[in-house]
């Protein structure tokens, strides 16, 4: 078993401040999967861990060298696309399901509009 140590961090000029970092993520198992997404590219499939089960994944950060509302990934056979103009941190699997209510994320597919390469790295913790 492994424990994800994890923080958030705002501040907004003139309103609220606040650290967010509990509770440690324990998980059994952790993938990542580093992947250049070239430019002006469609249908990147990128697998992302092997587990099936629906709430087994726990921890998900897609994070990319370049955010843009050009670059955009789907995942499995959900039709829904999500824009990567930030990175994406989903704790917990209800965050995860977000994605994907029925099962555990397996593929995330990207397409990008971007004139350049952006390099991808998907982090995902699971329970099995």
């Amino acid at each position: 078993m492994v424990n994800i140590n994890w923080q958030f961090q705002a501040t907004i000029p003139g309103g609220p401040s606040f650290i967010i970092n509990q509770p440690a993520i324990q998980v059994e198992a952790y993938d990542v999967v580093a992947v250049a997404i070239p430019a002006s590219a469609s249908g990147v499939a990128v697998p992302i861990q092997p587990s099936s089960g629906s709430g087994d994944v726990v921890f998900l950060v897609i994070s990319a060298s370049q955010y843009d509302a050009g670059l955009s990934y789907t995942v499995d056979a959900v039709g829904n696309a999500h824009v990567l103009d930030g990175p994406h941190t989903l704790v917990g699997s209800g965050a995860v399901g977000l994605l994907n209510s029925a099962a555990a994320p397996q593929k995330l597919t990207f397409t990008s509009t971007v004139a350049k390469d952006i390099n991808v790295q998907v982090v995902v913790g699971r329970k099995v």
